[in-house]
């Protein structure tokens, strides 16, 4: 009989000392607490703006005839406006139907191309060839010398290359000059580099 009451308190003893303590059930509760917790939000990558190349390109133009002229500018802000190199916010705000400018204006010669006006999508962003008839075309264009223009322009401008880092081309054009008379034609090429506009890639 005293054995049996020894076994007895040895049991109750033994199931007492087995029982969690407050720090057991706190940390068990952090435990289960941390299982049931949805994973951390992870952190937006970073986007390194796309720093702009030094060299943004050339455009060299010569014209023989009536005036004889060798030009050769560079590429920046001034050289191009294109709708095509801003984020679709910053296009709704400009004015006119996509395309581009291309400017390559010194000394000697002043050309532009710019849009026509005409068709919606008469200066796509891929290459195109622009022929021209009297001036006429899907592009618009301003060749001048000095007080000087060329008018009933005739030929072409070929874009060889369209997309977000440049624009290249050559150009074979020839026209009257007015005032003054007398046929000039203008030739060249040009490579002309995104000047950091928003949508330019790199």
């Amino acid at each position: 009989m005293t054995k049996l009451v020894v076994l007895v308190t040895l049991l109750a003893s033994c199931s007492k000392s087995f029982e969690p303590t407050a720090e057991d059930k706190a940390e068990e509760k952090k435990m289960q607490e941390a299982k049931t917790a949805p994973p951390p939000e992870k952190a937006a990558p970073v986007v390194k703006k796309q720093e702009m190349p030094a060299d943004l390109g050339t455009c060299h133009l010569t014209a023989s005839g009536a005036v004889t002229a060798d030009l050769t500018t560079k590429g920046g802000k001034t050289a191009t406006n294109i709708s095509y190199w801003f984020d679709e916010k910053e296009r709704k705000n400009m004015m006119g139907v996509d395309g581009f400018v291309v400017n390559c204006n010194g000394d000697a010669m002043r050309f532009s191309m710019i849009p026509g006006g005409g068709k919606q999508d008469g200066m796509p962003f891929k290459p195109k060839k622009y022929d021209f008839v009297k001036g006429k075309g899907d592009a618009g264009l301003m060749i001048g010398f000095g007080k000087a223009a060329l008018a009933d322009i005739n030929g072409s401008v070929d874009i060889t290359a369209f997309d977000a880092r440049h624009i290249a081309g050559t150009v074979d054009l020839s026209g009257k000059l007015t005032p003054g008379g007398g046929n000039v034609k203008v030739a060249g090429n040009f490579d002309l580099v995104c000047p950091g506009f928003s949508a330019c890639q790199y």
